[in-house]
């Protein structure tokens, strides 16, 4: 009977809950170590009661609390399930939103270079290297090249004024 009465239970919870999905949601958080702004990407499944009809209360509360999380928490597990449990009790605190749970498709963090950084890399991959091969060779062809007279023709007449003419 107990079985019965749960079983029941639960599929009258299920009839009502929704879910909702959210893929590529891009945000910025700060990383620890140097303070810049890292971009994340994120791709969450909520389940719960009206995440539907609510989905503004529920992005607005995506974008509060994982503001408040650095990079290098978001990577870790302990800080995905961290994320999770205070997104449901914020949307619930906030918003009066039951969000029964949150599942994690994805989540990707993407460091924003220095110039140097790029430099370094490039240099790392030789490049440079190729380029200057390259541009060595097309030189001696474009000085076997007639070159090309590429101004516009000069005006038949003066553009000066005379002193006793007139001039329109």
């Amino acid at each position: 009977m107990k079985r019965l009465l749960t079983a029941i239970l639960l599929l009258h919870v299920s009839l009502f809950a929704e879910t909702l999905v959210l893929e590529h949601f891009k945000t910025n958080v700060f990383a620890k170590a140097d303070k810049k702004p890292v971009e994340v990407t994120v791709g969450l499944v909520f389940e719960g009661t009206d995440v539907k009809k609510n989905e503004h209360k529920v992005v607005d509360a995506l974008n509060i609390v994982i503001g408040s999380y650095f990079a290098e928490d978001l990577v870790t597990s302990r800080g995905k399930e961290l994320l999770k449990s205070t997104l449901i009790t914020y949307a619930k605190k906030t918003h009066n939103l039951v969000i029964d749970s949150v599942y994690i498709q994805e989540l990707t963090v993407k460091t924003n270079p220095t110039t140097q950084e790029i430099v370094d890399a490039i240099k790392k991959e030789g490049v440079f290297q190729q380029q200057q091969q390259q541009n060595s060779a097309p030189k001696q062809q474009y000085q076997s090249q007639p070159q090309l007279n590429l101004a516009p023709p000069l005006p038949k007449r003066s553009l000066i004024p005379e002193e006793k003419a007139v001039n329109f």
